[in-house]
């Protein structure tokens, strides 16, 4: 088992208005829209806006990302991430440690970069962390980075953890590739962590754990129309009561159907990402 962590994924969005909008309708409570931000160049200078904003909806464990381009001379990666489709591609595994992590990964033959600052205003506080970022020559699929939270305390606020739909945890990621054996090993190097065949290929990290499969898997499981593989499908949330769940998406008109112990809410009705409810 992986030492790191299902810290949070970001869902990348042409409208952070109209995606907030849809995900509040889907039982979460959102923080307020924030920046994220460079350090000073220089003391006393002016913080850089690095061009994109977010609103997230934070969990018990772990926490989602709504993330879009907030200024026209943006020129990142999220531009194109965006233009391929809507959905997730910003996959955050926790750390305790970001220089002992980066340490080990280049030990184990591995190329990262960092561990570098970003900072984040908060009711006039500062979030700060540190990335670790998995070089995308290795994985090309999506953004994939460790992440240690400076001010964990600044984002898990008691009362931001409470959310209609009852959810409390972000327990899965859901990966479609069109090799899932070759992915998982590629990505299981970065994360120590070893494929376990069940329901796809599972790494189990500590906690959450990340399910690997094919687009035969997207098909008895998901509508039509899903993008050209390589896809990050899903996410896998655990409630608190899943009637209650249930209840309150059918009460705000979100589709979702039975499948097994889930409720699955199709990408269509999540800003490109499915969602599958589960008793925590």
């Amino acid at each position: 088992m992986s030492g790191l962590s299902l810290d949070h994924v970001g869902i990348a969005v042409a409208d952070l208005d109209k995606a907030a909008a849809q995900f509040q309708r889907l039982g979460f409570q959102l923080t307020p829209r924030g920046y994220h931000t460079l350090p000073p160049p220089a003391p006393g200078a002016a913080r850089q806006r690095v061009g994109t904003g977010n609103n997230c909806a934070m969990l018990k464990r772990g926490y989602l990302e709504l993330i879009g381009v907030t200024d026209p001379v943006y020129n990142g990666r999220l531009r194109g991430d965006i233009a391929r489709y809507e959905g997730l591609h910003i996959i955050a595994f926790g750390s305790e440690d970001a220089a002992a992590t980066a340490g080990a990964l280049r030990k184990a033959g591995l190329e990262v970069t960092g561990p570098r600052p970003l900072e984040r205003p908060i009711d006039d506080k500062l979030a700060k962390f540190e990335i670790v970022d998995f070089v995308a020559p290795a994985l090309p699929e999506a953004h994939f980075f460790a992440i240690r939270h400076g001010t964990p305390d600044l984002l898990w606020k008691p009362e931001l953890l409470t959310h209609p739909n009852g959810v409390v945890s972000l327990d899965t990621l859901t990966i479609a590739v069109a090799d899932p054996a070759e992915f998982a090993g590629r990505l299981g190097r970065f994360l120590s962590a070893t494929p376990v065949a069940e329901d796809g290929l599972l790494l189990k990290l500590a906690p959450g754990h990340v399910r690997i499969v094919d687009s035969a898997w997207l098909a008895s499981h998901l509508p039509a129309n899903t993008p050209a593989l390589p896809y990050i499908a899903g996410i896998g949330l655990g409630v608190a009561d899943l009637a209650k769940t249930a209840d309150y998406l059918t009460k705000n008109k979100i589709a979702f159907r039975r499948e097994g112990d889930a409720l699955l809410v199709a990408p269509t009705d999540a800003c490109g990402a499915f969602l599958e409810f589960r008793q925590a």
